[in-house]
């Protein structure tokens, strides 16, 4: 599975995996990881091949994350687009 390394990095920070982060951020690895053929090094940060699938598929959006903050977050951002395009709906119509 493809994903940017900048995303894979900020799902490992966001899941308390700061010593992997940091250590994906400083490392060699292309802006673009291929989780197969990649998968070598980033155990290599003291990941498990499950932890890897898993932050992968959440940076791609594949799945949510469980942690009620995030979803709690982009909830609230939902209810802010949807008043700001009202708002806007408005001014248009006005």
């Amino acid at each position: 599975m493809k994903v940017a390394k900048a995303s894979l990095v900020a799902m490992l920070l966001e899941a308390g995996e700061e010593n992997a982060a940091v250590l994906l951020a400083r490392s060699t690895l292309p802006d673009e990881l291929d989780t197969a053929t990649d998968l070598d090094v980033l155990l290599t940060f003291g990941l498990e091949s499950e932890q890897v699938d898993e932050m992968a598929r959440m940076a791609i959006g594949g799945i949510e994350p469980d942690d009620v903050n995030t979803r709690r977050r982009r909830d609230l951002m939902d209810k802010t687009i949807s008043r700001r395009w009202a708002d806007l709906v408005d001014r248009w119509l006005t």
